[in-house]
C-alpha cells in the first residue's frame, strides 16, 4: 500500500486530478449539506484533521514513527493553525455567500499566494509569468462573476460579511500554503511532515470545541446523515493531495489546479443542481486556460516568429513513428 501511494503520488497529473475532484465535491457537499443537515462545522474540521493524521501514521513504517525528528517540529503549528482557521472560516463564508459569490471571492487566493510565494520561496518569475498569473485571476473573476439575479437575492450585510471573511481566508491560505510547502520540501518525507502538521491540526481544531457546545450535541448530524462524513472525507483527501503536490510541484501548480477545479465545480453544478452556465463563464475559463499556456510556454517560443515556431515543430518524427517498419510490413504481408 505504501509503495502504491508513493508511486502514484509522485505523478503531477494524478495529484492535480485528485485535487480537482476533491475540491469540487467538497464545495458542493458543504453547500448542500448545510441546507439539509444541521451539524457542527468545528466538529467536522476536527474529524477531518484526525482522519488526515491517521492516514499519515498508517502510511509510515512503525520504526519511523518512533524516530520522527523533533527539531523545529513546532513550526508546523503555524500552518496547522492557519489551515484550521481557514477551514472553519470557509463554513462561515458559505453561510453568507452562495456558491457563485464564494467562488468569485475565492479568486483572491491567486494574488495573495503569488505574492507570499515570491517572498518566502524567493523564486523569481519571468514577467510573462506574472502576466499569466494576472490573467489567471482576471479570467477566474470573469468566470465566477454572479449574475444580476443572484446578486439581488443577497443582502448587502451578508455580502460584506462574507467578503471580509474571504479576505481573511485568502491571506490564511497563502501564508499556510507557502509555509507548508517550505516545510514539506525541507523534510525527508512528505508523510513525516504531515504527521507533525496534522498533529498540530488536531490540537488546534479540538481546542475550541469546549466553547462551541452545539445545541444538539457534538455529534448532531453525524449520527443521522452521511453528508457530514462525506464532507470530512473530501476535506481529508483534499489535504493529502495538496501536501503531495507541494512536495512534487509548488504552490503555483496548486493555484492552477484549484482554478481548473472551479471550472469542474461549475460543470457539476450544471449537472446536479441545474446551474445555468453563462457566456461570460465560458469566456473566463478560456482566459484561464490561455494564461496557463502562457505561464508554461518556454520564453524562447514566446519571442519566436510564427515561421520559426512552425519550423521547430518536426512533424516528420511523428509521421515516421506512426508508419510501420519494414519488418512489420513484411510480417503483415505474410500473414495476409
Amino acid at each position: 500500500m505504501r509503495a502504491f501511494v508513493d508511486r502514484w503520488c509522485r505523478s503531477r497529473p494524478v495529484l492535480v486530478l485528485m485535487l480537482m475532484i476533491s475540491y469540487s465535491v467538497q464545495s458542493l457537499l458543504i453547500s448542500y449539506s448545510k441546507s439539509h443537515v444541521t451539524y457542527s462545522s468545528s466538529v467536522a474540521v476536527a474529524f477531518a484533521e484526525l482522519l488526515k493524521l491517521i492516514f499519515a501514521l498508517a502510511m509510515l513504517p512503525p520504526k519511523v514513527i518512533y524516530t520522527l525528528p523533533k527539531s523545529a517540529s513546532w513550526l508546523y503549528a503555524v500552518p496547522a493553525t492557519l489551515y484550521t482557521l481557514q477551514n472553519r472560516l470557509v463554513f462561515e463564508a458559505l453561510r453568507f455567500l452562495g456558491p457563485p459569490e464564494y467562488q468569485l471571492l475565492n479568486n483572491m487566493k491567486l494574488f495573495t499566494t503569488s505574492i507570499v510565494f515570491r517572498v518566502v520561496m524567493k523564486r523569481q518569475l519571468r514577467v510573462f509569468q506574472w502576466l499569466a498569473l494576472i490573467f489567471l485571476g482576471l479570467g477566474m473573476a470573469v468566470a465566477t462573476t454572479p449574475t444580476s439575479s443572484v446578486e439581488q437575492t443577497q443582502e448587502s450585510h451578508d455580502l460584506w460579511t462574507g467578503t471580509i471573511i474571504m479576505i481573511t481566508v485568502a491571506w490564511c491560505s497563502a501564508a499556510a500554503g507557502v509555509l507548508n510547502e517550505w516545510l514539506i520540501k525541507k523534510s525527508s518525507s512528505v508523510l513525516e511532515a504531515n504527521v507533525w502538521l496534522y498533529l498540530f491540526g488536531v490540537i488546534t481544531a479540538v481546542a475550541p470545541l469546549p466553547w462551541s457546545d452545539p445545541d444538539g450535541g457534538y455529534l448532531e448530524g453525524f449520527s443521522t446523515s452521511v453528508f457530514p462524513w462525506s464532507v470530512v472525507l473530501c476535506n481529508a483527501v483534499l489535504g493529502q493531495s495538496i501536501a503531495f503536490l507541494f512536495r512534487y510541484a509548488d504552490s503555483i501548480v496548486k493555484l492552477q489546479a484549484v482554478c481548473a477545479a472551479m471550472a469542474l465545480t461549475t460543470l457539476l453544478s450544471r449537472i446536479f443542481f441545474d446551474y445555468k452556465i453563462h457566456f461570460h463563464a465560458l469566456g473566463g475559463y478560456l482566459v484561464t486556460f490561455l494564461s496557463m499556456c502562457l505561464y508554461y510556454t518556454p520564453s524562447e517560443v514566446l519571442v519566436s516568429t510564427d515561421a520559426e515556431f512552425l519550423s521547430s515543430v518536426d512533424l516528420s518524427k511523428y509521421i515516421s513513428s506512426t508508419k510501420p517498419t519494414s519488418t512489420e510490413s513484411t510480417t503483415s504481408e505474410k500473414s495476409d
